[in-house]
């Protein structure tokens, strides 16, 4: 994995800040206490067995969670091209009806995902379906104790826990996305081995090998406030939503924020690029090569198109940089997690905000329960 900043603009001697000002973000991120960086160490071998136990059982995982809890899953999906795990994230009636219609209720296993254990649209399904489907076909990742912890022990049906001090956002290499992915036979030891790869790097205090704080320093530098992901890789089209939750909900806070916008090459060359050539020049560009396509012929006219876009939008003054990965398996795609998991915190370091918190929504949620009254 590789980044190239050639197209900046700036200086990386004046880009990347120095050693000092690394160690002391590094320090501010201990002390928040986050444990997604250590959860990698986490034993899964409990959770691999009652996978493989379980695979033969069941056509279908469908989780039934949203934001972090769902976001995970769907990209590991959809990034494996699996077609036995689906996510169910919302309440529209009309999408849970085709996906309803789509399984084998009795060969499918359903997955709560809910880190409070009340989080109103799973609960929701949760309580529609569960007439209907025994316990044996349920199986729970919530923290110990919440209602929905409670109501696994109740119905008597397997239930995992969710790491502490993990947010939802943060937490698709825990149960919450390994789970379900190694249930629906995904590569799950080789995307952790690749994560831990990352993890090395992203702490390392040396600021020409620390691949999240060069990002970070970039992207702050620049104060751009709207950042363009364009991945020229189709497995990670998916992985620009949960890209796009991981920074607004970490970064938009105290009247500060970046507006993350997930575009696919070259498909949105012909839609968005003009607004970014042409527009309001607030836009920080950063390009995902997968240089393993350079084997086919379409994969280097993509290349090259790549390749064409970020040098015109560099003629222009307009800021961009190019990720290379070398391939789409599982060890880099744990690699890529991290990797933006740890920019976003230095960025939070960087920009004196929290990015392990979410009070912006909360309002919306009272006034949510407020409402319901009324339907009762």
């Amino acid at each position: 994995m590789k980044l190239d900043f050639s197209n900046i603009g700036v200086p990386t001697e004046k880009l990347f800040g120095s050693e000092k000002e690394l160690a002391k973000a590094l320090k501010g991120f201990e002390t928040k206490k986050q444990n997604f960086l250590s959860a990698l160490d986490d034993p899964i071998d409990a959770l691999s067995k009652f996978a493989q136990d379980k695979r033969e059982d069941y056509d279908t995982v469908v989780v039934l969670g949203i934001g972090g809890s769902a976001l995970g899953a769907r990209l590991l999906a959809d990034y494996f091209d699996n077609e036995k795990l689906l996510v169910l994230d919302t309440l529209d009636p009309y999408a849970v009806e085709r996906v309803l219609k789509s399984v084998n209720m009795v060969r499918t296993l359903w997955v709560v995902i809910s880190k409070s254990g009340g989080t109103l649209e799973t609960t929701t399904l949760r309580d529609l379906l569960a007439p209907g489907i025994p316990a044996k076909n349920w199986v729970i990742v919530s923290e110990k104790d919440s209602s929905l912890w409670k109501w696994a022990e109740e119905k008597k049906c397997p239930a995992f826990e969710m790491p502490q001090n993990i947010g939802g956002r943060f937490s698709i290499l825990t149960s919450v996305g390994l789970l379900p992915a190694a249930i629906a036979g995904l590569p799950v030891d080789k995307l952790i081995k690749g994560a831990q790869k990352m993890r090395e790097q992203v702490l390392c205090k040396d600021v020409a090998r620390n691949p999240a704080w060069q990002l970070s320093c970039a992207i702050n530098t620049l104060k751009r406030e709207k950042i363009v992901n364009w991945a020229y890789c189709s497995a990670l089209k998916t992985f620009g939503a949960w890209w796009t939750q991981l920074f607004a909900e970490s970064l938009g806070k105290k009247g500060k924020g970046i507006t993350p916008i997930a575009a696919m090459g070259p498909t949105d060359q012909h839609s968005l690029l003009q607004l970014i050539t042409e527009g309001d020049d607030n836009f920080f560009n950063i390009f995902i090569k997968d240089n393993s396509i350079e084997r086919s012929p379409l994969g280097k006219i993509m290349n090259i198109e790549l390749r064409a876009t970020t040098q015109s939008l560099a003629e222009l003054g307009r800021p961009n940089c190019t990720l290379e990965i070398p391939n789409r398996n599982a060890h880099t795609l744990g690699e890529l997690i991290v990797l933006w998991e740890m920019t976003v915190a230095f960025l939070g370091e960087l920009r004196d905000v929290n990015v392990f918190d979410q009070p912006g929504v909360e309002r919306g949620k009272i006034l949510t329960q407020e409402f319901l009254k009324e339907i009762e």
